[in-house]
């Protein structure tokens, strides 16, 4: 049984929670080793450790301790020519210092239980203004809110800078601008239909240019070199030669400087500006018109077009993909992309995908499908699309689809095609046919009018006549209610807002431009921007009749309040922060109203809010922070090395771990299946990257795996191990610090900065096992790589793109940094490892069962995260008990998901502050 907060409050902290300490037996090495300079006779460098105190209980000692840990590690300390510790001692002792660190760290940090009053984060401010306004804007430009590596809701990282008020404002405005024209163009409909052959006469217009430019310019090099050839040039002939190395385009480039030489132009060769030379040397080699040629020869070329490879530049010819531009006078709303396709015949399944994107040369893929129509029944996509005021211009408003994979970068695209050329001496093979696109644009007056346009109920163009002083004053205070999420704006606030509008009327502004500024400065107030939480004692309290100022400082000082005495939150600040945690968003109106005091309300309106697509706010938030997965976007793979693992495929693995969990707390499924389970959430994508059957739709499905596969849980998933490397190998490292972190619950403490590299082992060609090995040599290394390296062995078998393999191998550098094939090692991975000081095990399998094993532990770890994700400030030792009751009422139910969920909701800690 948990004890009453209050009850706990009144123990002295001292009975709590032990300072963190160093064990006593480490008191042997200070003596043997380093007493004799840093002791009571000698202090070298003014430091001594014979009194340095075990428990660490304040900054002053913590910081004594970390230039001991900082000495040791670096191999200063004890000095080379004095007696050193047994490798075993030294290591126990900086694995036991190290971890120790971390918990003083944490413990002087501890906040005892104090949750900052903080404004909305980059994410919270953008989905408000979407349940106000109805749209969504780019909020890229305000700073990032994390810190430290903490969530991005801890209070204490979200301060509030002069020029963030001033970026606040402007993004006010700009969504009121966006809003604005969605609300007026709710009724208009669009339709564009574009036929895939209107390529088909550009290739063949294409390639008679070729043949009848590769004629002309083998006419002008003729006459050049009839030219060259006459005795009187032979000497200037001679010298442009040796300039040029004798290369024979570039002497043609200079043409101009030999008599009796020919200008390309009177050949046809105009180049605008440039060496006109330049267009017939490319001429000559009619780059590519075999290829040109073969496209025109496919069957159904003059009903659609073929997705191939990029040939020439693409405002001069383009038969890699098909741009559709979206008319620049069409609104910002809702769309709708058609595509109808089909796969040729004898296409390779690999080869059957479709990516959709903006802008094709330097957007990102957005979706990929998988083309199962044939030919003769070509199948039918439909793609939802919104477009924004942020799609203005050519770069974001152009629409592209091209064969997956085929061209995501320069690099890539030249090397598939040069693969092709050289197995077939013509380019890549003909996969995907188009028949035609369309984009429409849905209307959407039906939808309900959002909040803050419901509050206002005002004319929304200058057609219609100006509204009185009255209308316009209950207008304002409607809007900053809802804005204020429920709560209503003091009467000299509203005041304000009626003289800004007169003066920008007065300043000559039509009423909508007046409204739309006055509206602006209603979403910079902190009353929009803060997330504050007074109190129910404070509800009814006159500050809520104070002016705007005063209401700030009444906050600003309530921060303070003594940790010791919380205080319950009324029911319109825990419907705040239920819908903040849950949404990432404001309470609806639904919410708002409900007695939220009572146990069963407030468990149907959590589970309301989880069943809500709006609960994606909370859960990509916190999936993303809580599992760390920013480093799949830190890097990209080497595509020579992974050719499938594309950026279609990166964005399907990227969202298995997302649509997995999503699917887990849909259903309310055991969190033990983010361990291990038999079954994946997939896509077509992943399962054609897996080799497993069962995907029907074109979303993510749950299937089921076959015995003993690989798959199943966080451990199986593709996007996991490609975070543990660098695109090219594999980092055992970070595979089993991740694992140790995430779902052990036992970090490793942070690496340290001042480690000496290991020179010895520099141009050896060894096994990841053996230059692992290797390092745990060095004390410094084996305190922390003990732990670590195990668990990274035992996941070998995952490649760098997160495929199963059974090899490996290594090839050296030679002196110019390119791979020596002389120096080549390949080895079977051999993945049997043993924990530190716990089991071994055998393969990947059996490491897996042990992780599996550990549920608790990974309870654990999911719970201190939610812990601190939803009530915005860092875990402390107070929190202990409401951990140890997460994990008790979610173990009742094999661990539900939504059972840590609920039992957090309902605990002392989310009612108060």
């Amino acid at each position: 049984m948990r004890l009453p907060i209050v009850s706990i409050l009144l123990v002295p902290s001292v009975l709590l929670a032990a300072d963190p300490a160093m064990p006593e037996k480490h008191r042997a090495l200070f003596k043997e080793h380093c007493v004799s300079c840093h002791g009571p006779e000698k202090q070298k460098g003014k430091f001594r450790v014979d009194d340095l105190p075990l428990a660490i209980t304040n900054v002053e000692i913590a910081e004594k301790w970390q230039k001991v840990l900082n000495a040791m590690n670096s191999g200063d300390m004890p000095p080379e020519d004095e007696k050193q510790p047994a490798s075993a001692a030294k290591a126990d002792f900086l694995d036991d210092l190290a971890n120790v660190m971390v918990a003083a760290r944490r413990s002087l940090g501890d906040q005892k239980g104090v949750i900052t009053m903080r404004r909305l984060n980059r994410r919270e401010y953008k989905n408000t203004l979407r349940e106000l306004l109805g749209v969504e804007i780019n909020v890229a430009e305000l700073p990032p809110d994390g810190g430290s590596g903490a969530f991005d809701t801890v209070g204490s990282n979200l301060f509030m800078s002069a020029n963030q008020i001033e970026q606040y404002q402007a993004l006010g405005r700009e969504a009121l601008e966006e809003a604005f024209a969605w609300q007026t163009a709710a009724s208009v409909t669009k339709k564009l239909h574009y036929e895939g052959e209107t390529t088909t006469p550009r290739v063949k217009d294409f390639v008679k240019y070729q043949i009848d430019a590769r004629e002309r310019a083998q006419k002008w090099v003729k006459a050049v070199e009839a030219a060259m050839a006459k005795p009187e040039n032979k000497e200037i002939v001679a010298k442009i030669r040796e300039e040029v190395k004798n290369n024979e385009s570039r002497l043609r480039r200079e043409w101009a400087r030999i008599p009796g030489a020919p200008n390309p132009r009177t050949f046809g060769f105009d180049k605008k500006g440039e060496n006109d030379a330049d267009l017939a040397n490319d001429s000559l080699g009619a780059g590519w018109l075999k290829y040109h040629e073969y496209y025109t020869q496919m069957p159904a070329v003059d009903q659609g077009a073929y997705l191939g490879t990029q040939t020439r530049h693409p405002a001069e010819l383009n038969v890699n993909y098909i741009e559709l531009l979206v008319p620049f006078d069409w609104p910002v709303g809702d769309y709708i992309v058609r595509v109808r396709a089909a796969a040729v015949k004898d296409a390779p399944a690999e080869r059957r995908f479709l990516d959709f994107g903006i802008h094709a040369r330097t957007g990102k893929v957005l979706n990929t499908y998988e083309i199962t129509g044939t030919m003769e029944n070509p199948q039918t996509i439909e793609i939802p699309l919104t477009l924004t005021r942020a799609n203005l211009s050519r770069d974001n408003r152009s629409l592209f689809f091209r064969e997956k994979g085929s061209w995501d970068t320069n690099e890539e695209g030249n090397r598939k095609r040069a693969e092709a050329v050289k197995r077939n001496g013509i380019g890549p093979e003909l996969a995907l046919w188009v028949d035609w696109i369309e984009v429409e644009r849905v209307p959407n007056a039906a939808k309900p009018v959002p909040p803050g346009f419901a509050a206002l109920k005002l004319p929304l163009d200058d057609k219609s006549p100006a509204p009185a002083a009255a209308e316009l004053r209950s207008a304002f205070e409607r809007f900053a209610t809802e804005a204020f999420r429920g709560t209503t704006p003091p009467a000299d606030y509203v005041d304000r807002l009626m003289s800004l509008y007169d003066l920008r009327r007065k300043a000559g502004d039509k009423p909508v431009a007046a409204l739309k500024e006055t509206l602006s400065v209603v979403l910079t107030s902190p009353m929009f921007l803060y997330l504050a939480e007074l109190g129910e004692d404070a509800e009814d309290n006159q500050t809520r009749g104070q002016s705007d100022r005063e209401t700030q400082r009444i906050r600003e000082s309530d921060v303070s309040l003594s940790p010791h005495l919380p205080v319950s939150l009324s029911n319109a600040e825990l419907a705040t922060r239920l819908s903040y945690f849950l949404w990432s968003a404001p309470p609806d109106a639904e919410l708002r109203k409900s007695d939220l005091s009572k146990p069963e309300v407030l468990a149907a309106q959590t589970n309301r809010l989880l069943d809500d697509p709006r609960s994606e706010g909370f859960l990509t938030a916190f999936v993303h922070q809580w599992l760390g997965l920013d480093r799949i976007d830190f890097f990209e793979v080497n595509r020579a090395l992974y050719p499938r693992f594309d950026s279609g495929t990166k964005v399907a693995a990227k969202g298995e771990i997302h649509e997995t969990i999503a699917h887990i707390l849909k259903h309310n499924a055991s969190l033990r299946d983010l361990l291990k389970s038999d079954y994946v959430v997939i896509n077509r994508v992943l399962a054609h990257y897996y080799g497993l059957p069962g995907v029907k739709g074109e979303g993510y499905e749950k299937v089921s795996l076959p015995k003993n596969s690989p798959r199943g849980g966080l451990l199986g998933m593709a996007a996991i191990h490609f975070m543990g490397g660098n695109g090219e190998r594999t980092s055992p490292v970070e595979r089993g610090a991740w694992v140790l972190r995430k779902l052990l619950h036992d970090p490793p403490p942070p690496a340290p900065a001042n480690v000496p590299a290991i020179t010895r082992l520099a141009g050896k060609v060894l096994t990841t096992h053996e230059r692992l090995l290797a390092h745990q040599e060095d004390p410094q290394c084996a305190s922390c790589h003990r732990k670590i390296d195990p668990i990274g062995f035992g996941l070998e078998n995952f490649d760098a793109a997160g495929q199963w393999r059974t090899e490996d191998s290594y090839t050296a550098l030679d002196a110019n940094g390119k791979p020596d094939p002389k120096s080549k090692k390949t080895w079977t991975i051999d993945s049997a490892a043993a924990f530190h000081k716990g089991p071994a095990f055998k393969d990947y399998f059996e490491l897996r069962n042990i992780i599996a094993s550990k549920s608790d532990a990974f309870a654990r770890s999911f719970s201190e995260a939610l812990i601190e994700f939803a009530l915005g400030r860092p875990l402390g030792f107070r929190d202990e008990p409401l951990v140890d009751e997460m994990i008790s009422q979610a173990g009742k139910k094999n661990l539900a998901m939504r059972e840590f969920i609920q039992a957090l909701v309902s605990s002392k800690e989310f009612h108060t502050k």
